[in-house]
């Protein structure tokens, strides 16, 4: 199961960076906003669903509690970046100021998984047996 949880931050890794690809679409996007940021915003509902069941997967892997705290972490930070856009008020200088903060936070939500499929990765190692190396690819 661990492994699947590493396949699924690489899905959730892939979708991120779909997401930064519609943020600079929605933004040179000629339509109103609503039209120009729909694919970005559908994409982030998307990827709460799937922040969301890491954490279910992460659990389901018998892991640990930092794992499933990490994946957690990320699902928080989703809901947080929901939250940012919708405080945020459109034409206002603090409106602008807090939505300044969305990008940084997109960009800790991409940390934050990232170091969650590095100690995934790192426990799937630690479970190896221990005469059990790896063997080198023939070159």
């Amino acid at each position: 199961m661990l492994r699947f949880y590493r396949v699924w931050v690489v899905l959730l890794h892939v979708l991120i960076g779909i997401q930064f690809f519609l943020a600079g679409y929605g933004a040179i996007g000629t339509g109103s906003p609503d039209e120009s940021f729909s694919l970005h915003i559908m994409n982030g509902r998307v990827i709460a669903v799937v922040a969301l069941l890491g954490i279910l997967f992460a659990a389901l892997a018998r892991s640990g509690g930092k794992l499933v705290g990490l994946a957690a972490g990320v699902f928080g930070l989703v809901v947080l970046q929901s939250l940012i856009a919708l405080v945020s008020v459109a034409g206002t200088t603090p409106g602008q100021i807090i939505f300044g903060f969305h990008a940084i936070n997109a960009l800790m939500i991409m940390g934050l998984a990232e170091a969650s499929g590095r100690l995934a990765k790192q426990l799937i190692a630690d479970r190896r047996p221990v005469g059990a190396e790896v063997a080198p690819a023939a070159a």
